[in-house]
């Protein structure tokens, strides 16, 4: 498997709002979202491509740091070609 990760500097995600932020129409802060646009479905997508390659996705983020978005896929094998 290849891990990717990807990190902001944001505000951060409450603990109790990391597992649902991968389902339809979910927002951490629906203020925030109507001052910067967005429909709650950016992640969801991105949920259903990784599993589509047989990967994982998951999010780890503290309040004030930023968040550290990762996923993983498999890596392509000359087997697998």
């Amino acid at each position: 498997m290849a891990l990717f990760c990807v990190q902001d500097q944001g505000q951060g995600i409450p603990s109790d709002k990391l597992s649902s932020i991968f389902e339809r129409f979910q927002q951490v802060d629906s203020s925030d979202s109507r001052k910067k646009g967005g429909t709650g479905l950016g992640l969801t997508i991105c949920r259903k491509i990784v599993e589509q390659h047989g990967g994982q996705i998951w999010a780890e983020s503290q309040m004030g740091v930023g968040s550290c978005f990762y996923f993983t896929v498999p890596l392509l094998t000359a087997r697998s070609a």
